[in-house]
């Protein structure tokens, strides 16, 4: 092949040429793109190192940790349904708030003087802070003692009086600054701010999980009925129904339900039953159940009726005087 190459005139010039021409191309597009690697590295380490990127990362930072401690917060509140558990996230919260946005401050070499002269007068910047922030920070920690004697849990039911005026619901959340009521009136979503809360009077019925609702069945009956058979009517239409029975169970408890006779009206001799469920959910809806069992049975009864006002008139012919 090399003595065909040498026997053809011109063709090796040709070749040497080429190669030539082809190692320059090399080493041309080499160069070329070790510029462009180098550029690169430059770009990539001047924005890397930059502190507005810095303080980018930082800022995204803030909703991640935000999300990491809502996930590890949520199966420990579902597990108790403590609020100290929804405080202290928010307060986890708020620290990493502070202490990421300080950060991205002090980043700056501008602001950073001023934040090193601001912070040798701390003295100064708690009397204005506490002054500026007085409201926020009493409810903060108002919900911090409210959190630690633990009056309620998330889900309770409570009845909260705030300057004279009732509010009945559910607590949903506890936050920072304040904490959620859902009311059973209209099921709004109503905000109370922890101070008021932790000021206010609060009953609980959900306080003591082991102890039973109780609630009241009034009822009266007519002078002319059997006194002893609507006390056993009323008393046994209590008995039967199924939440109460669950909880005579649950509290091992086989007493007979509880008719008092309340007092004596002006229609009737008024009855009052005992009923007893484990919720107050279910003592409502009991109640409903037994008052409905109690009207048909009265209404089969011949002995036994319901008390109602009415008015009997007499007249001259239903007197024995006679008329002048």
């Amino acid at each position: 092949m090399l003595n065909l190459i040498h026997r053809i005139p011109g063709v090796l010039p040709l070749l040497e040429a080429a190669l030539a021409q082809t190692e320059e191309g090399t080493l041309l597009n080499n160069e070329y793109t070790q510029e462009i690697k180098d550029g690169a590295k430059s770009a990539w380490q001047t924005v890397f190192s930059s502190r507005f990127f810095y303080a980018v990362i930082l800022a995204v930072m803030i909703p991640v940790l935000f999300k990491i401690v809502d996930l590890v917060a949520r199966p420990i509140r579902k597990r108790n349904a403590s609020a100290l558990i929804a405080f202290l996230a928010g307060m986890i919260k708020a620290v990493i708030a502070i202490v990421l946005i300080v950060r991205i401050v002090n980043l700056f070499f501008p602001i950073s003087g001023i934040a090193e002269q601001i912070l040798m007068s701390s003295s100064l910047v708690v009397v204005v802070l506490g002054f500026v922030f007085q409201e926020g920070l009493s409810n903060i920690v108002h919900g911090f003692i409210l959190s630690v004697s633990r009056p309620f849990q998330i889900g309770d039911r409570v009845m909260v009086t705030i300057d004279g005026t009732s509010l009945t619901g559910y607590v949903r959340t506890m936050g920072l600054r304040s904490t959620t009521i859902q009311n059973v009136e209209n099921n709004a979503m109503v905000i109370v701010p922890n101070a008021k809360m932790d000021l206010g009077v609060i009953q609980n019925n959900y306080m003591d999980q082991g102890e039973s609702s109780s609630g009241f069945l009034d009822l009266s009956v007519t002078y002319e009925s059997d006194l002893e058979e609507a006390i056993e009517l009323v008393r046994q239409c209590i008995a039967e129904n199924p939440s109460v029975r669950e909880e005579c169970e649950r509290t091992e408890g086989n007493t007979i339900p509880m008719v008092l006779v309340r007092s004596f009206g002006e229609s009737g001799i008024n009855l009052r039953g005992i009923v007893r469920t484990h919720t107050v959910e279910q003592n409502f809806a009991a109640c409903s159940e037994i008052r409905r069992a109690v009207k048909h049975a009265i209404d089969q009864s011949s002995s036994v009726a319901f008390a109602y006002p009415h008015m009997h008139v007499v007249t001259k012919e239903d007197t024995d005087v006679p008329a002048e």
